[in-house]
């Protein structure tokens, strides 16, 4: 089951709220804002304190630290998310650690048209859960520089044992939030004029991390 934008902001615009859900979320698929899932990815995305960075669907903003720690409140970086409310918990993040190069945009990517093109784009546990992740991926394409990097935490089934045994309840578990792990990303991704730079299986196999340079 796919759920519609609108249902997926309803979802997460009820659940921003649910600290205590979110953080036991977080910690049980190890996606903290510590994640070394998400120190991996946004290492592979090669910041510099001048880059420009866009994260997708940031929701709380769990990878600003770790984006942060790179640029040393200096570059840029936009979080793009449809739920004001996630965006709100985003805020109070940069309030309390003084960022001044953090934008927050309330936007569905598709509809998002900057003047500029990023250095790099990072997009965690969320590319199972937008709708339209072609045209979402199609987009993130398009806004970045030639040569620009992209970076992905994704989830899937695992194909380890004996956690593959798990295959259809984690499944079943993801299809109520909407979460699809049968789509074809990376074949997708492979599709475009991208070059996979890293690619790791973690999580007993029900995550990825995938590295990509934009080659044209």
């Amino acid at each position: 089951m796919t759920f519609s934008n609108n249902k997926v902001k309803e979802i997460f615009d009820k659940e921003a709220d649910n600290l205590l859900f979110w953080y036991l979320d977080a910690l049980f698929t190890r996606a903290t804002e510590n994640s070394r899932y998400r120190k991996k990815a946004i290492k592979s995305l090669n910041i510099t304190t001048k880059s420009s960075i866009i994260d997708i669907a940031c929701g709380t903003g769990f990878n600003f630290k770790i984006i942060e720690s790179y640029l040393n409140n200096s570059g840029m970086l936009v979080g793009l998310d449809i739920s004001p409310k996630s965006l709100e918990y985003a805020n109070g993040r940069i309030t309390k650690n003084n960022w001044t190069n953090v934008k927050l945009v309330s936007i569905n990517i598709r509809d998002y048209n900057p003047t500029i093109q990023f250095d790099a784009a990072i997009c965690t546990y969320a590319i199972s859960i937008i709708p339209d992740y072609i045209e979402t991926i199609d987009k993130i394409y398009n806004l970045l520089k030639k040569k620009g990097r992209l970076a992905i935490v994704g989830m899937k089934i695992s194909s380890r044992y004996p956690f593959k045994l798990l295959n259809s309840y984690i499944d079943n578990y993801y299809l109520k939030w909407g979460i699809n792990i049968h789509r074809p990303i990376i074949k997708y991704l492979k599709s475009k004029p991208f070059k996979i730079e890293y690619y790791e299986d973690c999580h007993f196999g029900f995550e990825y991390i995938l590295g990509l340079k934009k080659v044209a």
